[in-house]
């Protein structure tokens, strides 16, 4: 009786998430992990009261058929309430690797190997690929455990204490991995049943009185608005206060370039021209709404490239520092100002990285694969630390020191190529280079 209590708990847990908080962006991992809990469960209580031999090995085929997909819906729930959305393409493929271990169960004993006969009832036999899904829960629990943690260090306020909650509920509820010794052959009656519920219980308390699922996602995103808020309004009265003055000042040195020195009246044109750009790309950073799909249309993303070099304002020496290789170039749906503005991001910090690490250069190169086009920037600065890459797209945050950056700028990139329906992944080696590479779907009209 006491899975059968337990599968129910999940079962009405996961239905009240379902039809009260479906709007939140991590209900549907929550859901996936209530059902495949309720099967494991459910299906172990009738387990337990079978005498028929040939009856329990069709239940435990079907009982562990979800357990498989248990460890990557925990992935994919800490992933989501975390917001580490660079990682999700690894919760499909853990999915991947749990659907074809579901194929090898099914079809062969390799996976699950018949039962043991215990004192409580038959229990599954581990096979000798079970080590594999053994394997695979450990990976993929530690790394979204790992994931929620440093979130939750850098959270602030009710998005903090939610965090946390998470982290404990869930930190509880895998150390009903003990049961695994049991499919090896340790005969005692499965404690998992234990951890589980009160991983469940510490949620739901949460779940009630820490307006998880319920403000969990509102309070960062107030937070997030408020600070965006707060930027645009600084940045755009010290953009009005200093474009005034620019511009007086770009119009008396026209006025005075046929009488006076041209050079240094050249060079105050310049330097003008410089300071407005910089001004631009800190102004469009800050606006989400200037990112626009219904405007996109064709273009070259050759031209993007050298548009963004005759444009970008470099400082004395930066300009050779960059090895373009562009023989190649292809065609992209999108907007051609918003990709100069990703391409004036990136130079930002290939050259920032550069000059910190006082050695480097900046190699943009235009290539394809069979899927895809791609502009791949690899600059030889610093390189980025490993346990900064999850969080490099994550809008403020910077590794850059206080002043120096304000951490919107891959934010940005990130939701433009996001608009173009392609992509953009960092890979980095500290001390070494870093590497960004921005995918483009591929249009008919190359």
């Amino acid at each position: 009786m006491l899975p059968a209590a337990v599968a129910i708990y999940f079962l009405i847990a996961g239905t009240i998430v379902h039809f009260k908080f479906s709007s939140h962006r991590s209900h549907i991992a929550f859901i996936i992990l209530c059902i495949t809990t309720f099967a494991w469960q459910f299906t172990w209580a009738v387990l337990f009261q079978i005498k028929d031999p040939s009856v329990a090995d069709n239940l435990i085929k079907f009982g562990y058929l979800l357990i498989i997909f248990l460890p990557t819906s925990i992935y994919h729930f800490l992933i989501e309430i975390s917001r580490s959305q660079t990682e999700i393409r690894y919760v499909y493929y853990s999915y991947a690797i749990a659907g074809l271990l579901a194929i090898i169960l099914l079809t062969t004993d390799l996976l699950i190997s018949g039962h043991y006969e215990y004192f409580f009832g038959f229990y599954p036999k581990a096979g000798i690929l079970h080590p594999i899904h053994v394997l695979q829960t450990a990976i993929v629990t530690y790394r979204g455990l790992y994931l929620t943690y440093q979130k939750q260090k850098q959270a602030i306020g009710l998005y903090k204490s939610q965090l946390r909650y998470c982290l404990l509920s869930l930190l509880i509820y895998i150390f009903a991995s003990i049961d695994y010794l049991c499919n090896y052959g340790v005969e005692f009656y499965p404690p998992g049943i234990f951890f589980i519920t009160i991983g469940l219980s510490i949620f739901l308390y949460a779940l009630l009185k820490m307006e998880l699922m319920t403000n969990f996602h509102q309070a960062f995103t107030k937070e997030h608005e408020e600070k965006i808020n707060l930027l645009k309004a600084l940045a755009g009265n010290i953009a009005h206060e200093l474009r005034t003055p620019l511009a007086t000042i770009q119009m008396d040195a026209k006025s005075f370039k046929s009488t006076h020195a041209p050079q240094l009246l050249d060079n105050i044109i310049k330097t003008v021209h410089q300071t407005n750009t910089i001004i631009d790309i800190l102004l469009t950073n800050l606006r989400p709404d200037v990112i626009k799909p219904n405007n996109h249309a064709i273009y070259s993303a050759k031209n993007c490239i050298n548009t963004a070099l005759e444009n970008y304002p470099f400082k004395k020496g930066e300009r050779e520092k960059i090895i373009l290789n562009d023989d190649q170039d292809f065609n992209f749906f999108g907007s051609d100002t918003m990709l100069i503005y990703v391409i004036y991001n990136l130079l930002r910090n290939s050259l920032f990285s550069i000059a910190k690490a006082t050695k480097g250069n900046i190699e943009i190169q235009v290539k394809h694969n069979k899927s895809m086009n791609i502009i791949c920037f690899r600059d030889t600065g610093t390189g980025i630390p490993q346990h900064q890459l999850a969080y490099i797209f994550d809008d403020f945050y910077s590794s850059k020191p206080v002043g120096a950056g304000t951490g919107l700028g891959l934010g940005f990139c990130d939701r433009v190529m996001n608009s173009f329906d392609g992509y953009i992944e960092v890979s980095s080696e500290e001390g070494e280079f870093t590497e960004v590479n921005l995918y483009f779907p591929r249009t008919d009209k190359q």
